[in-house]
């Protein structure tokens, strides 16, 4: 047991220390509000059109946190994401990627009724590169940084159908914001440096409940709601004219612009699920989000093209087992997962709502002689559009999670 424990505090150190230093996303949408959302839902539930209304007792459902309740072993998951972008505007076309890891979770049964869980993940991520070429010169933006989140969770079964759960949230992270112009024909550029640094805390309240019919045939109802908080937010920033030489470059004078501090307003968020299926055979469900974005504001970056509305989002999702007790073929044991989603972002630029849609699809591959499992999800989407100076993005996401599983807190006999 304490050798178990000394493995897991290394690999959460690790991948804490993997989650801080990666890139960020690559798209120009990243420049606003507080980065890319990077995090949406583990490899499994992607695969199933972002839903978290299905759960079960071998994983670690971390859009769900009421889901814990019913775990019956130790469960330790990583995910990865690969993502892969043809971003469009009326000009040209370019292809980008970015590779990092997703999340990192342990979850654990306490008795039959009681189930805790924590982990870490990038909540949204920035990593932009916007150039604009006019006649006097070239301006580019660049960006880096992003939120990550630091969670606890715990949930309680509270009757055979009702499972409630409970998880503190501590957000925390930074955003770069850095803009250059060059003008033509000179041997000075001018670089505008701006940085936050964001910290807070909130709570997500989980409320599942299932009824089990005849024939094994079962209905879920699930409703999560993370609360509205405040983001403490520290800003400093400089400005700095630099002179390019044959060599190099280097800073000819800088002004340090005066700290400041402000509350940046994190939504509430609130998810209906409502699903139905046969135990391990099939399952069907359908999920409603709702974000109160109109609320959010950052008054160190308000660029008048820009606003914020309510966010909204429609997922379907549903998972096909052809048997999963199956001794004769190994296919017949893995899980087919496919779904959709559509959301409205919350997002109006130049008067456009931000628009986001796609079909996913994948497979939990069981162990041969475990009751671990490797997830796979994958997505295919489009975002924003090629007209009123934006872009279009053509994505394709790879999901990818290794979950594993074992018993801990057992007394072993001796006969």
């Amino acid at each position: 047991m304490k050798l178990k424990i000394r493995v897991l505090i290394i690999i959460f150190l690790v991948s804490s220390r993997v989650i801080f230093a990666q890139d960020g996303s690559p798209s120009p949408y990243s420049f606003f509000g507080l980065g890319d959302t990077s995090f949406d839902g583990t490899a499994g539930s992607i695969a199933m059109g972002h839903t978290s209304i299905y759960t079960d007792s071998l994983h670690y459902f971390i859009n769900n946190p009421a889901s814990l309740a019913q775990l019956k072993y130790v469960n330790l998951t990583l995910g990865i994401k690969n993502a892969f972008i043809n971003q469009e505007d009326y000009q040209a076309k370019v292809w980008t990627s970015t590779h990092h890891v997703n999340y990192f979770a342990l979850g654990f049964p306490i008795g039959k009724k009681i189930g805790i869980g924590f982990g870490i993940l990038p909540e949204t991520s920035s990593k932009y590169n916007i150039y604009t070429k006019k006649a006097e010169g070239v301006y580019s933006f660049q960006g880096a940084g992003g939120l990550s989140r630091l969670f606890l969770t715990g949930a309680y079964k509270i009757t055979s159908e009702f499972s409630a759960g409970i998880e503190y949230q501590y957000h925390f992270g930074f955003l770069q914001h850095d803009y250059i112009w060059v003008p033509n024909n000179s041997s000075t550029y001018t670089r505008d440096n701006n940085y936050e640094d964001f910290k807070g805390q909130t709570f997500k309240l989980s409320l599942n409940f299932q009824k089990n019919f005849k024939k094994r045939k079962y209905i879920k109802i699930n409703l999560n709601h993370r609360l509205q908080t405040q983001l403490q937010t520290h800003f400093y920033g400089n400005i700095r004219l630099i002179r390019i030489v044959q060599n190099g470059e280097y800073p000819v004078s800088e002004d340090k612009k005066p700290d400041a501090d402000a509350q940046i307003n994190l939504p509430s968020l609130t998810t209906f699920g409502l699903g139905y299926g046969e135990r391990n055979k099939w399952f069907l469900g359908t999920e409603f989000s709702y974000e109160n974005m109109k609320d959010f504001n950052n008054p160190f970056y308000d660029p008048s093209f820009v606003s914020y509305k309510n966010s909204y989002s429609f997922k379907l999702g549903g998972l096909y087992k052809p048997e999963y007790n199956s001794i004769t073929s190994y296919w017949k044991r893995v899980t087919y997962k496919a779904g959709a989603f559509y959301k409205a972002t919350g997002l109006n630029i130049y008067g456009k709502d931000i628009q986001d849609f796609g079909i996913t699809f994948g497979i939990d591959l069981p162990g041969l002689k475990s009751i671990s499992n490797l997830n796979l999800g994958m997505e295919l989407g489009r975002r924003g559009y090629k007209t009123n100076n934006l872009v279009q993005e053509n994505y394709f996401n790879l999901h990818i999670s290794l979950s594993l599983n074992d018993r801990w807190f057992i007394k072993r006999k001796i006969n």
